[in-house]
């Protein structure tokens, strides 16, 4: 197998017939701006793998890493029929083929990204990060792992509220985005409209009796998963508000017949981990990719939240 990089343009031909999440696609491109494109091919000429990795200013050259939490992931796309052992080589081949063009690594991979050994055969490191997922399709109620607590909240936060599906244009990520400069605010709106365009996505708002907006939630379906990428809520309003917005979201996702999880997309902040356990939700762990080059510093520590 052999990697390369390509233009944007070929990477929209390439990708046109194969079934990559949005974070592979030219959509992924497009958001980050400055990308690094590797396609993977076998000796026959198909494709094994893609991979778009987002690049920013290192202190040494380019670095694979995200300047701002645009998509949930940026691990490979693999060819699923590709046997184990060609899977390995694919994954080697494309983590090498970054290494040789970027200073320094910081990506983090998917839940369901199993070749681990690939990047440390490579002197990739990895460190362990999670998620919270729901299956809903293991045939039982997903409402029936929440936890009384959780119940309770969604039944007083319903008394008071009353949730609506607004555009993408009317999510507040001025409010969903904290603690960051206003251009990760820009660059998180401009994603959430782009992908609006192309992509399923649920945005619900929170409304009490005096018609304010008192949280909201944005939800990304891709692949077969509804991500849950961004939410605010007022902390000083009514008890239950985020948990009636996740609720809400999770019957949607549920009367999705293309959605068989929900992904919390985890989070490093205990109480946040906490609240996501409460409906049931179990870790789903996920490597998140470090690497630096002979002479370069160490990449800088890619925003989580």
């Amino acid at each position: 197998m052999h990697s390369d990089t390509v233009s944007l343009a070929e990477l929209t031909g390439i990708t046109r017939t194969l079934a990559v999440p949005p974070w592979n696609s030219p959509l992924a491109a497009e958001l980050y701006g400055r990308t690094l494109n590797v396609v993977c091919r076998t000796r026959r000429g198909d494709t094994a793998g893609v991979w778009v990795c987002p690049l920013d200013d290192g202190e040494d050259g380019p670095a694979a890493r995200r300047a701002f939490r645009l998509l949930p992931y940026a691990s490979p796309w693999i060819e699923p029929a590709l046997h184990p052992v060609d899977r390995h080589r694919c994954v080697a081949s494309m983590v090498t083929a970054v290494m040789e063009r970027v200073g320094s690594i910081d990506l983090p991979m998917a839940p369901r990204f199993e070749e681990v050994a690939a990047l440390a055969e490579v002197g990739g490191e990895t460190r362990c990060r999670h998620t919270r997922v729901l299956n809903l399709r293991d045939g039982g109620d997903v409402r029936a792992a929440y936890l009384p607590s959780v119940r309770n909240h969604v039944r007083a936060a319903a008394r008071r509220h009353r949730v609506v599906g607004v555009a993408p244009s009317e999510f507040d990520f001025s409010r969903a985005v904290v603690g960051q400069s206003e251009a990760a605010v820009a660059a998180r709106r401009r994603s959430g409209l782009r992908l609006g365009r192309d992509h399923p996505t649920l945005c619900l708002s929170a409304i009490d009796r005096d018609a304010v907006c008192r949280g909201q939630v944005f939800v990304l379906r891709c692949e077969d998963a509804a991500v849950l990428m961004h939410s605010w809520f007022e902390r000083g309003g009514a008890r239950g508000v985020p948990s009636l917005l996740v609720d809400t979201a999770l019957e949607w996702a549920i009367g999705d017949p293309g959605a068989a999880f929900f992904d919390f997309e985890g989070s490093v902040i205990p109480s946040i981990d906490r609240f996501m356990t409460g409906f049931g939700a179990r870790g789903a762990v996920y490597p998140h990719l470090r690497w630096r080059g002979a002479g370069t510093e160490p990449a800088g520590a890619e925003e989580f939240g």
